[in-house]
């Protein structure tokens, strides 16, 4: 039986064939079983066949932004480049296979230690290792209407959040002061914006290619 019944027994074998290296390697370091890898990294496939900017085998991020806001509900340009720059390092204007299937693991199965860590990426948006007070302003401007008075709305939004999160008191919030502070209150994982789709996009999506 076909995994999709848009393509034919033959050119689906060739890509299974294909990968079938990359989904054993995979199956080793993400949430997926063999099988489901296969799914995923065919949307992938699938992906890569309708977009026309794609180079080298890889899907360009172009494509990738259609299908976080037609899959994973994930709009804001803004939050989509940090979560690229997580992703890759931002240095590709392609993503591989495997990043793909990283990510969509991660998604939709990651633990809670997986998701501060990624997370933290796409906040650290200057790659210090550490989150200052004026790159916190960037972060919580994105999250609240632009309207009068927004700027002191987001300074006091600022206040709250370096007295909730910086734990050691240093004016910057450390991976470590953030790991700590979620695994206290998980409900602090998006506290600096947008970084994961919601639980509706991810049931959704995994319903439609993971249940079998």
């Amino acid at each position: 039986m076909n995994l999709d019944a848009t393509l034919d027994t033959a050119e689906e074998i060739r890509f299974l064939s294909k990968v079938s290296g990359l989904v054993k390697r995979l199956a080793r370091s993400t949430h997926f079983t063999h099988q489901e890898l296969e799914v995923v990294l065919l949307v992938y496939y699938k992906i890569l066949k309708n977009d026309p900017d794609a180079a080298g085998g890889q899907i360009s991020r172009q494509q990738l932004t259609t299908v976080f806001d037609t899959a994973f509900g994930i709009t804001d340009m803004a939050v989509i480049r940090r979560i690229y720059a997580a992703l890759d390092g931002g240095n590709s204007a392609h993503v591989s296979m495997e990043s793909w299937a990283r990510m969509v693991s991660l998604y939709v199965r990651g633990t809670l230690e997986e998701k501060i860590q990624y997370c933290y990426r796409v906040y650290d948006i200057q790659r210090e290792g550490m989150i200052r007070r004026d790159f916190l302003m960037v972060l919580m401007r994105g999250c609240v209407r632009q309207e009068e008075g927004v700027d002191e709305a987001v300074k006091d939004l600022v206040d709250i959040l370096m007295t909730r999160l910086d734990l050691d008191r240093d004016g910057a919030i450390s991976f470590e002061d953030y790991r700590k502070s979620v695994v206290g209150t998980p409900l602090l994982l998006e506290c600096l914006g947008q970084a994961l789709p919601d639980r509706i996009h991810v049931e959704a999506f995994a319903t439609t290619f993971l249940v079998m």
